[in-house]
């Protein structure tokens, strides 16, 4: 908008287009056609013109001003209106940000939840194999210990089968060898009471091991090896 002129207010002529030319005209014709009809004497004429003139310029200063008021304050509610459409825009561009971002979010986290279960999955999975391994380590080692039980003594439990089958086997070579002291200590005996029912000059000494002494270590043994 352009400021306000002189041009505005008048052009200083009886046909100005200015506010005060035009209310002037009007002014003056209203005066003529009340003089005309008589309602304005001559001295009366000259007062009212004044006074006419005196209102006009009130009139269209304040029109003037009023204009240039006006429209500014519409410029001015025109820009804030661009101002809350700019503004209006920029919320709506944030509410559709933070819409995608919560969008984004959720889909995140789908695919963090799919990860864990993914994850935890996979752990149970490993979890399962470890004990598989573990329980085959156990049983080959238990194999290997039974294995190994078949010619070390160490490392068997007396309460297991292959404990049990050892100490058997123990008790029968023990009472293989406590019969073969037995029977030797008998065939010991026997051939001292032969001989001496067949010859009472047959001594038992420490030769032939048929004495009292030889006898008694022999009878020793046997008791010892039937726990007596």
């Amino acid at each position: 908008m352009t400021p306000l002129t002189v041009s505005d207010l008048t052009q200083a002529t009886l046909t100005g287009t200015g506010t005060l030319d035009v209310l002037m005209r009007t002014m003056k014709a209203h005066l003529d056609e009340e003089f005309g009809k008589g309602r304005i004497k001559g001295p009366e004429y000259s007062t009212v013109y004044l006074g006419s003139i005196e209102a006009a310029m009130q009139t269209a200063l304040g029109f003037l001003l009023n204009k240039d008021k006006a429209y500014n304050e519409a410029e001015l509610i025109a820009a804030q209106v661009l101002l809350a459409d700019a503004q209006r825009r920029k919320v709506e561009e944030e509410i559709l940000l933070v819409k995608q971002q919560t969008a984004n979010a959720v889909i995140e986290a789908t695919v963090l939840t799919a990860q864990k279960c993914k994850l935890d999955a996979e752990f149970d999975v490993l979890q399962a194999q470890k004990l598989k391994v573990t329980s085959e380590t156990g049983l080959m080692n238990q194999k290997i210990n039974t294995e190994k039980a078949q010619t070390v003594a160490l490392g068997v439990d007396e309460d297991s089968v292959i404990g049990r089958q050892k100490q058997l086997y123990l008790a029968q070579r023990d009472g293989f060898t406590r019969d073969a002291e037995q029977k030797a200590a008998k065939v010991m005996v026997e051939t001292w009471n032969t001989r001496r029912m067949t010859d009472e000059a047959t001594v038992a000494d420490a030769t032939n091991l048929l004495n009292d002494v030889s006898v008694g270590r022999a009878v020793a043994k046997l008791l010892s090896g039937v726990g007596a």
